[in-house]
Order: C-alpha cells, then structure tokens, then sequence
C-alpha cells in the first residue's frame, strides 16, 4: 500500500506538493495541491465586494418619508423660518400626490455644484442670500426630490379612504407606463403667495405626455372632493419667476408641460432679474442631461405614505 507524505518547503508561501512512495522507496511527484479552501475563500470576498448591493424597493423609502411633529402649532424658528402651509387641525389631513426622485450619487455631485454655483447668483450689494438644500437631511442621510402633482389638500378623516381608491381607479384606467423626462434647466419658482423661494429643475415634456395625463387624475379627484387643482392659472411665461404651487378651480386642465419641475433648494429671500438671468446660463451639459424615470405614484395622506405603481403592460 503507498504511503502519502509531503516535501518539506523552505517557502511555507509555495504551493504544497502531493507525493507518494512506491515499492522501491522512491518518491513520484504526483501534482501540485493548491490551497483551494483559502483562494475560494478570497475569491469569494473579491467577488462580494465587486458587487453593488441590490437597489432598496421603492415602498422601503415610504417608511421613513417623513419626520416626526416636533409641534402642533406653527412655529417658523423650528423650520428654519418656513411657515406652515397648511395649518394643523385635528381631524384634518394634509395630503400630496407626487413623483419621488432619489438621485445616484454622481447626479447628487451634479446637483450639488448647481446649488453653489447658484447661491453665488443671488448676492445684492455683496449679502449673500442663505439657500437650503433639500438634498439631504440635517444629520446627512440622502433625501428623495420630488415633481408636485396635487396642491397641498386637506382630507377629512371620513375621506381618505375614498380619495385613495378614486386616484388609484383614474390611475388604473389610464393605463400609464413607466416614462422618463429630462432637466432642460436650472430656473427659480416661487410659492403661491412668495414667501418661500426654490430652485428648480425644469423638465421636458415626456414622450406620452405622462406629466399632463396624471395632473389631469389628480386635479380630477381633487374636484371630486372640491379641492383646489394645481396649475390652473399657471399661464405665465413671462421672464417672471413662476408661481411654484397654484390652486385655482377650473373646468379644463391646459397643457402645462412648462410648469413640472424637481425642487432642489429654497431660500426666503427672492432673487432678483439680475441673479435670475444668470442663473439660466449656469446649466451645463451634465446638468442639462439628467436622466429621471418613473414607476410610481406616490399618495401621501397624513405620515403615510401609499405607493400607487404604473402600469408594467
């Protein structure tokens, strides 16, 4: 019977050699036994890390999208000297339909430099006008952007069921895909009744119209339960700044392709023409490329948040 044994190795590095002894005594190199446990085991660790970790499902964002009240009341010193769009009322919930966009950390790099490059617009007489991101939070975890499709509404607690399931039949009937639009600009849009200033992204007009056709559903619902539309009065295209968020009621929606847009930072301090005029020259390339899809309707009654998917057929 042959006996195994293994040649002794000044290098403890090199492979180890696999011999046998035969009848005669002598020594026959059988092969070379590599370490296969160790170098499957480093494979394994090179491959893990070459490996991006999966994408989070879209209803994982919904969990946490949005803080906890701090106050009841309207209180501007807690929010950076925001005032409160919709006041808090027991019984009452405010509620949003939108888009969510959460941006690839090259395209949060883009963003970023187009927020700096516009604070340096916004400075009269040298006082340099304080602009808020709304990038990430204040403790640095990324925040999702979003396109406004309803206007800020107030749902009473016997309606929210009802508004949920009338936006989610207009959606189911209108058999919308998944699209994609493009950033064409950097532009400044002001609420409705200016007290908040946000910079913005301007959107193209995606292939089916998609952006019409779902501010048609929700200013549809919205009359149902005779709430304000958004965009009704939104005809200006003057040079002026745009009005960010309007209400009122009509019987038609028009084209409003001119008035979708990504919010990216605010500011309580309006710019003037000058500053607004340079701002339209800062949009590069990149910038200008951006690249924003979409699968989902995003409902938001109170601090839940519902995700409504598009039509994958």
């Amino acid at each position: 019977m042959a006996l195994v044994d293994y040649l002794e190795s000044s290098d403890s590095s090199e492979d180890e050699k696999l011999v046998t002894k035969n009848h005669n005594g002598q020594h026959t190199i059988q092969g070379s036994r590599k370490r296969k446990a160790e170098h499957n085991e480093e494979k394994e660790v090179h491959s893990a890390k070459a490996k991006p970790p999966p994408p989070l499902p879209a209803s994982f964002h919904s969990l946490y999208a949005t803080n906890v009240r701090t106050s009841t009341a309207d209180d501007p010193s807690l929010h950076l000297g925001r005032t409160r769009q919709v006041p808090h009322t027991v019984g009452n919930w405010p509620t949003h339909v939108y888009l969510e966009w959460y941006p690839s950390q090259p395209e949060l790099a883009l963003l970023d430099s187009a927020i700096q490059k516009a604070s340096q617009t916004t400075e009269p007489a040298g006082a340099s006008i304080k602009i808020h991101d709304f990038l990430r939070s204040d403790l640095g975890a990324q925040l999702p952007l979003h396109v406004s499709l309803s206007a800020p509404l107030v749902l009473k607690t016997e309606q929210k069921e009802l508004f949920e399931n009338k936006i989610n039949a207009r959606l189911a009937h209108s058999h919308l895909k998944p699209f994609t639009v493009y950033v064409t600009k950097l532009d400044w849009a002001a609420n409705h009744d200016k007290t908040r200033f946000f910079l913005v992204l301007k959107l193209s007009t995606p292939k089916d119209n998609e952006l019409n056709e779902l501010l048609a559903i929700c200013n549809a619902t919205a009359d149902y339960f005779d709430l304000p539309r958004l965009y009704d009065d939104a005809e200006d295209h003057s040079p002026g700044i745009q009005s960010h968020l309007q209400s009122k009621t009509a019987h038609e929606v028009p084209d409003q392709s001119h008035a979708f847009h990504i919010s990216i930072a605010w500011t309580l301090e309006g710019p003037d023409n000058r500053g607004r005029t340079k701002l339209l020259d800062l949009a590069d390339d990149q910038l200008t490329g951006l690249k924003v899809s979409f699968s989902l309707l995003k409902l938001k009654i109170g601090n839940n948040v519902i995700d409504l998917p598009l039509a994958q057929h």
